[in-house]
C-alpha cells in the first residue's frame, strides 16, 4: 500500500491584482506549495508573497492538516486550530468540515463537488463549489467554480477561477491563471481579482538506481529479488518519440489506474484490451520515473516489473527505467 505522496512547486510570476476597495496594482509573485497525502490524511502548505509597484510587500502563509473517511465514495474533510495576523494574542479558533464527492468522467477530466462550513471566531459562511481538471497531453486545465452562502462577516456571491499550464520539460512548465476569489477569513486575505502569468519549477525527489522496465519486445523481467509478487506485471512499449505504452496483466477488474510522477501524480484510467490485459500510451520522457498502481478504486500498490522503493517522505514507489 502507499504510504503517502507528497509533492513541491515554486511559482514565479507577475500578477495584475484588484482587491476590493482599492486601486488595481501590478506584483511579483513567489509562491511555494508543498502537499503531502497520506491513506487517511493531508498536510498543505503554501505560501505566496507579493511585491508591488508601490514598493509594499505582502506576505501569506498556511499549513493545513486534514483526517478523511471515505464512505462510499464520498470524501468527508475536517480541519481545526487557531489563526493570527499580527499579534498571536489575536489568535481566533477556527473550525471547517467539508464533504466532497470526486467523478472522472473520463481518463483526462476530473470533476470535484464540495460544500463545506467554516467558523472563524465570530465569522461563519459556507462555500458551495466544483472543480474541473482536465489533462491533454503537456497542457493541464483547472476551472473553479463557486458561491458562498449563509455567511456572517465573510461576504456573499459568486466566484469563480481558471488556470492553465503547458511543461515543456520534467521540471518546468508554463502557468497563466485568472478570475475572482472570494474573502478568505482563516488566511486574512480580502476578495478580489487577478491575472498573473509565470514559471513552475517542481522540485525533484532525489533520484535512485532503478532497473529497466520490461520491454514487450523482449520479454525481459525488469524486477529483482526486492519486487512484488507477479500477480500484476507492468511492461513497456515503445511508441511514437516520446511517447510509450504501458501495458498491465493484471486479474480480473473494472477499472486499472496508474500514477506516476509522468502524471504529476493524478490518476490515469488504462484501458481493457480484447487480449484482456490494460494499456495506456503517456507521454514519458527517458531516464528514471516512479509509479504506482490501484485496482477497482482499492489501495494504491507497486506493480511487478517494477523495484519496490521507500520514498524520502515515507510512500512506497515502484522506480524504473524508460530507455
Amino acid at each position: 500500500m502507499i504510504l503517502a505522496q507528497a509533492r513541491a512547486t515554486i511559482d514565479l510570476g507577475a500578477s495584475r491584482v484588484h482587491y476590493d476597495g482599492f486601486e488595481v496594482s501590478n506584483a511579483a509573485t513567489i509562491t511555494p506549495t508543498f502537499d503531502w497525502y497520506g491513506h487517511r490524511g493531508a498536510v498543505n502548505a503554501r505560501g505566496t508573497l507579493l511585491r508591488f509597484e508601490s514598493g509594499n510587500r505582502s506576505l501569506q502563509g498556511s499549513v493545513v492538516g486534514s483526517l478523511f473517511i471515505r464512505p462510499g465514495g464520498v470524501w468527508i474533510a475536517a480541519t481545526g486550530g487557531r489563526t493570527a495576523f499580527g499579534s498571536p494574542s489575536d489568535a481566533r479558533p477556527v473550525f471547517a468540515a467539508s464533504v466532497s464527492a470526486l467523478q472522472r468522467p473520463s481518463s483526462s477530466l476530473l470533476l470535484l463537488l464540495t460544500a463545506g462550513r467554516a467558523f472563524v471566531g465570530d465569522t461563519q459562511y459556507s462555500d458551495i463549489g466544483m472543480t474541473a481538471r482536465g489533462q491533454y497531453g503537456k497542457i493541464v486545465l483547472e476551472t473553479i467554480l463557486g458561491t458562498r452562502v449563509w455567511s456572517q462577516g465573510a461576504g456573499h456571491g459568486v466566484y469563480g477561477e481558471a488556470s492553465g499550464s503547458l511543461r515543456f520539460s520534467d521540471r518546468w512548465a508554463f502557468v497563466l491563471s485568472g478570475g475572482r476569489y472570494p474573502s478568505d477569513p482563516i488566511r486574512g486575505s480580502i476578495a478580489g481579482r487577478y491575472v498573473s502569468a509565470g514559471l513552475r519549477f517542481r522540485i525533484p525527489p532525489p533520484i535512485r538506481p532503478a532497473p529497466r522496465l520490461a520491454t514487450q519486445h523482449t520479454g525481459a523481467n525488469g524486477g529483482d529479488g526486492s519486487d512484488p509478487p507477479p500477480w500484476t506485471t507492468l511492461t513497456l512499449v515503445p511508441e511514437s518519440p516520446g511517447n510509450v505504452r504501458l501495458v498491465l496483466r493484471a486479474p480480473p477488474a473494472t477499472l486499472v489506474e496508474i500514477a506516476g510522477d509522468f502524471t504529476d501524480w493524478q490518476p490515469v484510467s488504462m484501458a481493457r484490451t480484447a487480449g484482456g490485459s490494460w494499456e495506456v500510451v503517456l507521454p514519458m520522457a527517458k531516464g528514471v520515473h516512479q509509479i504506482n498502481l490501484r485496482i477497482d478504486g482499492g489501495p494504491w500498490t507497486v506493480p511487478g516489473g517494477t523495484t519496490r522503493h521507500v520514498g524520502d517522505y515515507g510512500d512506497e514507489v515502484g522506480t524504473f527505467i524508460v530507455p
